[in-house]
């Protein structure tokens, strides 16, 4: 069939509330009725958008399973004089999964006027209009096998050929004959990923070999930079093996696997059979695409943007969460994090939900207390300051005179330090939060977290961190952006962006902002390694290897020689400062794993997507030859 004579289509990007069918059922009736006063003849909805992908160990729950799977039911009634391709769960209760309970699919279901739409030539053992998905990620966050049964699973189970499923659905179409089409789940797009009889388990090449007209992909395929750019080469390499039309519907919003929020763009597209891109909905935004009138290509957004706009949807899913609207409280240190947070809190809530709060005590400079006073006003958010400085110096006090007859212990500058993280975030925050009925927000960016610069029951804490897989300078980039993008106006403090005022805790005298004293992280250079050892999972061996290849700064994407001399004056500074931060990513995990949730932005973020382990310290004999021949060298400059 050519693609001018297709069927009009409606491809529904809408956004899945996670765990609540009730919701997305009525959502998905109003499209349904939308796309037949269209004049649509078929609807095609996302991956498992009656239940919810990511909602953990919910899936063990047979009561609640079984509730989501019968929500089809109102889908298949709603199917009168239309053709509708949805993604849910499906339960054989007559079958018994690997986690001995009731199998469950994840799967495509397809109805026409009423009814499930049947395929003769399919193998026994599914229902009528039932399509499981094939591949079955296992990587980052996913866990499918955890709780599904997989169609690579089933053909195993039966002693069958996996493509002996491929079956195209076939339905009348107004214009005369029958329409005939492919569907696939989400993972089944990158199937060069895996193999079947040695060849790539391309389910699309079959279905084109077995006379479908086009295929559809029914996602919820989670957002992350550049992602999209990734699909539609892979997409392209598909198609130029089996040209034909090929739909790509994913949703929006977003969902959680208690550690991590993780949000979903849409980009539901609309591809050409070479691959081209005939039309793609907006990001972010429910939309029905229709194949047929103009066709509309949203433009692509730029990273800074795209991290904004995944940040407001993964801080509105706390809404989702708890039913209701929230109100919001931040701790303004006057500093670039907490600046960019209150942003956040106000354009995702409306600035008459967020509460800010400023601490000092004789370490906090009168620029950052006026910063975020000034912050404060230009959002118009409720605004108090509350120093903690007798408090704090009673505690200290206290912790002082404390003495086991065991000692006297060594009260240091850095015991000092964390009492007044902790009076702030485990005292007074928590406390006004109780007061006034508020969620309050952790503050801490992806590099100090990584790094441990962050206290324990102090500014770990929260229930929510948006920031956290956001390196420092990304902070910065948001903090731009912010101001002269969204706001247009100089909401956070320029002399924050300009580096007048250092980034500092301001816990004591050696953190004096108005000397210039701030963190002790080597902003920049630091960001790009931990990216390199967090995400690509690199060792400290490899990076070594780069320097000793002269590939260095090409592999870590940073290029700022002149401030990489400055910081290593030899071999042996470089290399310390390299232990140290693999010392200091590996001994932090504790933190880490009891701090809140955290928005995913990146390839792999701290929670559930990074699995870390509390390993100990190991050199492997690699990283030992590589450290002598760098602290051997002669010409370090």
């Amino acid at each position: 069939m050519n693609p001018s004579i297709l069927p009009p289509i409606a491809l529904v990007q809408m956004e899945v509330r996670p765990g609540r069918p009730d919701l997305n059922l009525a959502c998905m009736l109003g499209f349904i009725e939308q796309a037949r006063q269209s004049g649509a003849e078929l609807v095609v909805f996302s991956e498992l958008c009656l239940s919810g992908y990511l909602i953990g160990d919910l899936w063990e729950i047979d009561v609640l399973v079984e509730d989501y799977a019968a929500h089809s039911e109102e889908i298949r009634r709603a199917s009168q004089g239309m053709v509708v391709l949805f993604g849910n769960v499906v339960v054989d209760p007559e079958q018994i999964g690997e986690d001995g309970r009731p199998r469950k699919y994840n799967a495509v279901c397809v109805c026409a006027d009423g009814e499930y739409v049947a395929r003769p030539d399919l193998p026994p053992g599914l229902p009528e209009g039932v399509q499981p998905k094939t591949l079955h990620p296992n990587y980052r966050f996913f866990d499918d096998d955890r709780h599904f049964y997989s169609l690579r699973k089933l053909a195993g189970a039966q002693g069958r050929p996996l493509y002996d499923w491929m079956v195209p659905f076939e339905v009348p179409i107004r214009a005369g004959g029958r329409f005939r089409f492919g569907v696939q789940l989400c993972e089944d797009i990158w199937c060069q990923d895996y193999s079947h009889e040695r060849e790539v388990l391309d389910t699309l090449k079959i279905y084109h070999q077995r006379g479908a007209q086009a295929v559809f992909n029914l996602s919820a395929s989670p957002w992350t930079w550049q992602k999209g750019d990734k699909r539609n080469r892979v997409v392209r390499q598909i198609l130029k093996r089996s040209p034909l039309p090929f739909f790509y519907v994913n949703q929006v919003g977003a969902q959680n696997n208690g550690k991590n929020i993780i949000v979903f763009d849409g980009d539901t597209t609309a591809y050409a059979p070479q691959g081209g891109i005939a039309q793609r909905a907006q990001p972010w935004e429910e939309q029905m695409v229709l194949t047929r009138g103009t066709p509309q290509v949203a433009p692509a957004q730029g990273e800074v943007e795209t991290v904004y706009r995944a940040l407001l949807t993964g801080l509105r899913h706390l809404d989702h969460l708890r039913g209701g609207e929230n109100k919001y409280l931040v701790a303004l240190s006057g500093g670039i994090d907490s600046s960019v947070v209150a942003c956040l809190l106000a354009k995702a809530f409306g600035p008459e939900q967020v509460y800010g709060v400023n601490m000092p005590t004789r370490f906090n400079a009168a620029v950052t207390q006026d910063n975020a006073r000034h912050l404060s006003q230009a959002l118009g958010i409720d605004y108090l300051s509350l120093s903690i400085e007798e408090l704090y110096a009673q505690v200290a006090d206290q912790i002082k005179a404390a003495q086991f007859a065991r000692g006297s212990g060594n009260y240091t500058r850095l015991v000092d330090e964390n009492i007044q993280a902790r009076i702030r975030f485990g005292d007074i925050l928590s406390g006004l939060a109780a007061k006034y009925g508020l969620l309050f927000t952790n503050n801490g960016n992806k590099t100090e977290v990584a790094l441990g610069y962050c206290t324990l029951y102090g500014d770990v804490s929260g229930a929510v961190a948006p920031i956290a897989d956001l390196y420092k300078v990304q902070v910065f980039a948001l903090a731009r952006y912010l101001n002269e993008e969204v706001f247009g106006a100089e909401v956070i403090p320029e002399n924050i962006l300009s580096g007048a005022t250092v980034p500092s805790a301001e816990l004591s005298e050696a953190q004096d902002v108005t000397k210039g004293m701030g963190d002790p992280i080597k902003y920049g250079y630091h960001d790009a390694l931990l990216r390199q050892l967090i995400e690509y999972r690199h060792h400290p061996a490899d990076v070594l290897q780069w320097f000793l290849d002269g590939a260095l700064f090409e592999r870590l994407g940073w290029r700022d020689e002149a401030r990489f001399r400055e910081y290593f004056p030899t071999p042996a500074a470089w290399v310390e400062d390299l232990e140290w931060v693999e010392r200091q990513l590996r001994i932090s995990y504790f933190k880490r794993i009891q701090a809140p949730p955290i928005i995913v932005l990146s390839k792999r973020a701290f929670g559930f997507d990074l699995r870390e382990t509390q390993a100990p310290g190991y050199v492997p004999r690699r990283y030992t030859e590589l450290k002598t021949q760098v602290l051997r060298m002669e010409n370090w400059r």
